[in-house]
């Protein structure tokens, strides 16, 4: 009976030299340096496939803006795009977030939103539902963007919050300060907020200062966020 072939030193010479050489022709096609695999790999790109480097999250990253390499955003040596650059994006969350909120409003007072006198006619609205209105904002706001990183407006249009030291989730802390304002009766504060995300850089309101978040794409989280002309080191100026 034949010798096993760990055992017997021709047979174990021809396998590792048949592995090495499978190895280098599957590295030399993926490097587009075997002819025929490489004329493939051409010939996918100009049917709308992307080549097999491209989207490599290492040493860089590609998000919505192009690829920013890790290391530069780091040093704050890159002066590529700003990912919270998002204002528009932010506007359309924040309309379908209330638009949300009315509508569950509606449905849960549909025949108690408004109350009326003795000839039928509505005298005012009914304090239930602000507080409706108060445990929606607290469950939208706070609860799923501590664990989740989105509202429901902000899931529906790619953005995410995070924590301004290292792209993480915001948690409590994070989520419960970037509401404040918005439970504060001052009527001037919305205007205010919508200021400060259209021309402060990093596109910070107040309750992001207070809350130590930012709101960037969803392609950027999980990593330290630099923004140009705020910060050297991204998360050494928090507030």
């Amino acid at each position: 009976m034949s010798a096993d072939w760990k055992t017997n030193p021709r047979r174990f010479e021809r396998f590792t030299t048949l592995s090495n050489s499978v190895s280098s022709l599957g590295t030399m096609g993926v490097q587009g340096t075997c002819a025929p695999f490489g004329e493939g790999v051409h010939s996918l790109r100009g049917i709308g496939f992307p080549p097999f480097d491209e989207g490599r999250r290492s040493p860089g990253r590609s998000g919505q803006n192009g690829p920013v390499n890790i290391i530069d955003r780091l040093r704050g040596g890159a002066s590529g795009p700003d990912p919270t650059a998002v204002s528009g994006r932010r506007l359309a969350a924040w309309l379908l977030d209330n638009l949300f909120m009315a509508i569950i409003i509606l449905l849960v007072h549909r025949g108690d939103a408004v109350l009326t006198n003795d000839a039928g006619l509505p005298t005012s609205i009914n304090p239930t539902i602000i507080w409706t209105a108060t445990v929606l904002m607290v469950l939208n706001q706070v609860v799923l963007t501590m664990v989740t990183g989105f509202s429901l407006g902000k899931a529906v249009t790619g953005l995410r919050v995070v924590n301004r030291r290292d792209g993480g989730l915001p948690g409590f802390r994070g989520a419960a300060g970037r509401t404040l304002p918005w439970v504060i009766p001052v009527p001037f504060i919305p205007l205010v907020e919508m200021g400060l995300v259209l021309t402060s850089r990093g596109h910070r309101r107040i309750g992001d200062r207070i809350g130590g978040t930012l709101v960037v794409d969803r392609g950027w989280v999980g990593e330290p966020v630099f923004v140009p002309g705020l910060d050297q080191v991204p998360g050494d100026d928090l507030i």
